[in-house]
């Protein structure tokens, strides 16, 4: 069952979106000049990725939320040119903040946890990051696999995404290239903060009873240059309803670069 925003809703999420981008107008960055194809800053992958080949548009699975059109744009580094035929893979948690193949996870965090505190580690975390958590069951939602058409694009529909201790809202996506096992980038799509507060205040995100973490409060998004990643989005409307969003995010690409993982910041599991 998918969320439908009111008129009212939708004339507020309009504003938050305005906002936004008015925001981005006038901030320095957005007038700083970069060469062209400039590789895109990387993003820890998390330790949630499952190799799957779900090779599927649709990756929702009837999961709630709001429905979301995501493009991701691909550019090859090397030429400048729209990158074809690439593999890109996506995952995400869902509305509550729980990822598909992790619905019961291994190492809840214990009580006392404070996610905004990440110099004091849980109990049973003796030193260095928590353990990387091991997969509890074969769900396979809100993951998928598209390969880019002649323009560099591949489209998902999905739902925004919810969060979870110690994270914003975000996306995962992984490039890959060349060989299956290639993985030529791995990065994180990342909303207009504006628009997050206002779709986490409506069903079925509300529900949730984790606080939510903003952007600023995110190490990943602070110190992994997630500000690179946030993507444009406009609401898309239907006799007077909000239908759901269209994102789209680009990314410079070297196909032949082998990256360097980025190391991960400890987290507790998702809820």
């Amino acid at each position: 069952m998918t969320s439908r925003l009111s008129r009212r809703a939708f004339i507020k999420l309009t504003i938050a979106l305005g906002t936004t981008a008015a925001t981005l107008e006038t901030s320095p960055a957005a007038f700083a000049s970069a060469p062209p194809c400039r590789l895109t800053p990387e993003q820890e992958v998390g330790p949630y990725w499952i190799d799957g080949d779900l090779v599927r548009r649709d990756v929702r699975e009837g999961r709630p939320g709001v429905p979301l059109t995501l493009d991701i744009v691909l550019t090859d580094a090397r030429t400048c040119a729209p990158l074809v035929g690439a593999a890109v893979d996506i995952w995400q948690c869902d509305a509550m903040g729980a990822y598909s193949g992790y619905t019961k996870t291994a190492l809840p965090p214990p009580p006392d946890f404070d996610p905004k505190a990440p110099g004091r580690p849980p109990e049973r975390w003796h030193g260095g990051p928590p353990p990387p958590p091991r997969p509890t069951d074969h769900q396979t939602f809100l993951r998928g696999i598209q390969h880019t058409d002649h323009a560099g694009i591949v489209t998902f529909q999905t739902i925004v995404p919810g969060n979870y201790p110690g994270r914003t809202n975000h996306i995962h996506f992984k490039v890959r290239t060349a060989s299956a096992s290639h993985a030529s980038h791995v990065g994180q799509v990342f909303f207009p903060e504006p628009l997050m507060v206002t779709l986490m205040q409506r069903d079925p995100y509300r529900q949730h009873a984790i606080e939510r973490t903003t952007q600023g409060e995110d190490p990943v998004f602070v110190n992994q240059s997630g500000a690179a990643m946030i993507a444009s989005a406009s609401p898309f409307a239907a006799e007077g309803h909000v239908n759901g969003l269209r994102a789209r995010v680009n990314a410079v690409v070297d196909p032949e670069a082998q990256p360097q993982a980025v190391e991960p910041f400890p987290g507790p599991p998702p809820g």
